[in-house]
C-alpha cells in the first residue's frame, strides 16, 4: 500500500519495522491532509472519496482496499491526519479494522513526527498499519528473512510503480526500515527504475472514442540483458521485473504517473505468452483523464471506451510485438500449406490454388482460391497475427478481382490466429451490407486457423487459448 505521491509538495515516506511475525508500516506525507468532514463522511464510506481529488483518486476504494488486503480486516490500522481547517494542535484519528459507525476522534499529535524522516509539516496524513511477514514476503517469495535483500526488491517494485512521479526530480519518496523495534533505522531513496532497452521506438497514438480524443505515448523494443545487469546501485540488479521470461514479458501501463499494470500482454493482443516474446518490453504512458482504472487500480477499466479503442490501435500490425512480426511470414506460409493440404480432404472433390493471380495487370494474388466440385469458389486472406481492418480491404480486393475476371466467388474468408478485434468484426458486417460490381451482395466471414484446422494448426503459433479440437464449419 502507498498513498499516491502528490506532485511537488507531499514528500512521502514509508517506514517498516519488523516485530516478530508482523510488519509495522507507516506511510506519511506532508500534503494537504484530510478534513474532519471528509474523514468521517467520505473517506471511510464505501466508495467515498474526499473533495481534494488526486490524480488517481477515481473511485474512493484504493486506500480501503489496501488496508483490507494488508490486514485481512483483523489486524489494527489507524489514519492520523490534519488539514488547514483543523484547530491549533489538533489532529484527527480514525482506527480500524473496518466496522459500522466508525467515528473520528481528536488526537494530540504526539506521534505526528515520531521517526518521520522527511514528511514534516503541520498538515498531511499518516497511515499506521500492520501486516503479516508472510504477506509482506509475497513481494519476493524466494527470500525467507526481512533484510536488505528483501528491501531491495521493495525498492525495485516501488521504483517501477511510481517511476512516473520519480522521473521528476522535484518528487521524492523515501523508505526507512529496521529489523526490530530496538534496531537503528536504515534509509533508502526510491529511485525510478527505467526499462533496460537495447533498442526501442516511441510513437504517439491518437485515440478517439465517443467523439472525444486523447493522445497516448507507446514505447516498445528489445530488452538488453547486459545493460540490465550492468546497472548499479539499489535496487540493481533487478530480480522481479524484466527477467526475460514469460511472466515478465509485455508492456507496463502507466496511468497518470503510476504503473497500474506491469508487463501486460494477453490483456492487449489476445496472444498467449510464449518464450518467443521474452525479450519484448514496453510502456504505455497515459496522462489523459479520459482513461480510468478499476476500483483497486490494478489495471485499466475494461468498460472504458478509450481503452477499447486504444487496444484496437495497438493490434495494428505496426504495434505488434516485434518478434511476432518476424515470425508471422513463416507462420502464414505454414497455415496456407496446411489449408492447401487439408481442405481437399475436408471438402471432397475440391481443389486449392495458392497465390492465385486475379485481376490481370493489377498484380493481385489471392492467398488461397478454393474451388468446390460445384465450381463455386471461396477466396482466403490469411494472417498469422491479430487481424486489422486493412485485412478486410485486402479480402474485398480479392473478391472484386474475381468479379472482374468473370468468376464471382461464393464466399470470402478472412483467417487469423485469434479472436478478431471489434473494429474488424464491424468492418466485415459493413461490407456484408454492400454489393459488388455485379449487384450481388458480398459474403464475408471471419475464421481462426484453429476453427478450420483444429489440432493440426501450427503448434508454434502463440495463440491465446488451449489446444482443442474444434468442429470444422463446413
Amino acid at each position: 500500500m502507498l498513498l499516491a505521491p502528490k506532485i511537488k509538495t507531499s514528500l512521502p515516506s514509508v517506514h517498516l519495522t519488523k516485530d516478530g511475525d508482523l510488519i509495522h508500516i507507516v506511510v506519511a506525507d506532508s500534503g494537504s491532509g484530510i478534513s474532519l468532514s471528509d474523514l468521517q463522511s467520505r473517506v471511510m464510506r464505501l466508495g467515498g472519496k474526499g473533495e481534494r481529488l488526486g490524480r488517481l483518486n477515481e473511485h474512493g476504494y484504493g486506500l480501503k482496499n489496501s488496508l483490507c488486503r494488508l490486514t485481512e480486516n483483523r489486524l489494527p490500522w489507524e489514519i492520523l491526519t490534519r488539514d488547514s481547517t483543523a484547530p491549533s494542535n489538533t489532529w484527527y484519528s480514525i482506527p480500524g479494522p473496518f466496522r459500522s459507525g466508525m467515528v473520528a476522534t481528536v488526537d494530540n499529535g504526539s506521534r505526528w513526527n515520531r521517526d518521520i524522516l522527511k514528511a514534516h509539516g503541520e498538515t498531511g496524513t499518516r497511515v499506521f498499519v500492520q501486516t503479516s511477514f508472510e504477506y509482506f514476503r509475497t513481494l519476493y517469495k524466494r527470500l525467507q528473512s526481512f533484510d536488505e535483500r528483501l528491501i531491495a526488491r521493495l525498492l525495485e517494485h516501488l521504483g517501477i510503480i511510481y517511476r512516473g512521479y520519480l522521473f521528476d526530480r522535484r518528487n521524492t519518496l523515501w523508505l526507512r526500515w529496521r529489523t526490530s523495534p530496538q534496531d537503528r533505522w536504515n534509509e533508502d531513496p526510491v529511485q525510478p527504475v527505467e526499462i533496460p532497452y537495447g533498442t526501442s521506438q516511441t510513437r504517439y497514438i491518437k485515440v478517439i472514442a465517443d467523439g472525444r480524443e486523447a493522445t497516448v505515448q507507446y514505447t516498445w523494443g528489445w530488452l538488453d540483458e547486459e545493460k540490465r545487469d550492468r546497472m548499479t546501485g539499489r535496487p540493481y540488479p533487478l530480480k522481479i521485473y524484466y527477467q526475460q521470461n514469460t511472466r515478465t514479458q509485455g508492456v507496463d501501463i502507466r496511468l497518470r504517473g503510476r504503473v497500474v499494470t506491469p508487463h501486460a500482454f494477453t490483456e492487449i493482443w489476445d496472444l498467449e505468452r510464449d518464450p518467443h516474446f521474452n525479450l519484448f518490453a514496453g510502456e504505455i504512458v497515459i496522462d489523459s483523464e479520459e482513461f480510468s482504472s478499476v476500483n483497486n487500480k490494478t489495471t485499466l477499466d475494461e468498460q472504458n471506451p478509450f481503452w477499447s479503442a486504444l487496444r484496437d490501435n495497438l493490434r495494428d500490425s505496426d504495434f505488434l510485438p516485434p518478434v511476432f512480426k518476424q515470425m508471422r511470414r513463416e507462420d502464414e506460409e505454414a497455415i496456407k500449406d496446411m489449408l492447401r493440404k487439408q481442405l481437399p480432404h475436408i471438402v471432397s472433390g475440391s481443389k486449392i490454388d495458392p497465390d492465385f493471380v486475379t485481376w490481370p495487370g493489377m498484380g493481385v494474388k489471392i492467398d488461397l482460391l478454393h474451388t468446390l466440385a460445384s465450381k463455386e469458389q471461396y477466396v482466403y486472406e490469411i494472417k498469422a497475427r491479430v487481424l486489422t481492418p486493412q485485412d478486410v480491404y485486402q479480402l474485398v480486393m480479392y473478391w472484386d478481382g474475381r468479379v472482374k475476371d468473370g468468376q464471382p466467388p461464393k464466399l470470402g474468408r478472412l483467417v487469423g490466429v485469434s479472436e478478431p478485434p471489434t473494429s474488424v468484426k464491424q468492418m466485415i458486417e459493413y461490407w456484408n451490407t454492400r454489393k459488388d460490381a455485379n449487384g450481388s451482395p458480398y459474403r464475408f466471414e471471419l475464421k481462426t486457423s484453429k476453427e478450420l484446422l483444429g489440432d493440426i494448426a501450427p503448434p508454434t503459433l502463440p495463440v491465446k487459448g488451449r489446444r482443442r479440437a474444434v468442429p470444422r464449419p463446413w
